[in-house]
């Protein structure tokens, strides 16, 4: 776990493309997102056929259904404001998609049903979506800050580091089941616990929301179909030979 987190920091300190941090974050969905209500992220989500998330996870409301969260990154260099203060290139950009995004769910209503099934298509408020743009790293600039934070607060986002991504994955816990009150064996919460899931991809998503799934108590009623379309990261291998503690 030390050497991933290390890596990771390692490729943050690297001035490397977006798609290079997409790929480790796909490649380690489990570590960064997972929890004790998300245990499933999709990568590069289409919407229609204009609009492409970089990420959505799956958050498991119990009775309440899903959350989705729909994530736009773009790099830990990329600056939030211009040295006059307005939103700078890439900020820019990703406020435009998580706008083009919400437009498209306000407008495509049957879309939203049959691929982020839950229990309201709501957009704005009582939502069943969140909006998350990842990008640049922690400022300890006060007038910065509150600028992000007035902006998000008018779009209804969330605006984060690259940084809040490391503290997720420093903070990542791990048991040996996931607690859902499965009335089958144990192994299945124990495989829906394991961290070493990827992201899965659009058409698996599309393959799965066509079987219709109870998106009530999300992974409680469908966690043997998830195990089943979630690929795992060859790191399990030095998992096993590490020195991270499984609590009970």
């Amino acid at each position: 776990m030390s050497a991933l987190v290390e890596r990771w920091k390692n490729t943050l300190d690297s001035n490397l493309k977006e798609s290079v941090f997409h790929q480790f974050i796909h490649d380690h969905a489990g570590f960064f997102f997972g929890n004790d209500n998300c245990y499933l992220t999709i990568s590069k989500l289409k919407l229609g056929c204009d609009y492409e998330t970089d990420f959505v996870n799956v958050i498991d409301q119990r009775s309440n259904g899903i959350i989705y969260e729909l994530i736009e990154i773009e790099k830990p260099n990329s600056k939030l404001f211009t040295t006059s203060g307005v939103p700078a290139k890439d900020l820019s950009s990703a406020m435009q998609q998580i706008r083009d995004w919400k437009r498209f769910l306000i407008e495509n209503k049957a879309w939203f049903k049959k691929y982020l099934p839950s229990q309201t298509t709501r957009v704005i408020n009582n939502s069943g979506v969140i909006f998350t743009i990842i990008i640049g790293r922690r400022s300890e600039n006060a007038l910065e800050i509150e600028k992000r934070n007035q902006i998000a607060n008018e779009l209804r986002i969330n605006i984060r580091s690259f940084d809040y991504l490391t503290d997720l994955l420093e903070r990542r816990r791990f048991f040996n089941d996931a607690c859902l009150d499965v009335n089958s064996e144990l192994w299945l919460e124990n495989q829906i616990e394991n961290p070493f899931y990827k992201a899965i991809n659009d058409s698996k998503w599309r393959k799965f929301c066509s079987t219709k799934f109870n998106w009530t108590h999300f992974y409680k009623n469908n966690c043997e179909e998830i195990i089943k379309i979630r690929d795992y990261n060859d790191l399990i291998h030095d998992f096993l030979n590490s020195s991270i503690s499984v609590e009970k």
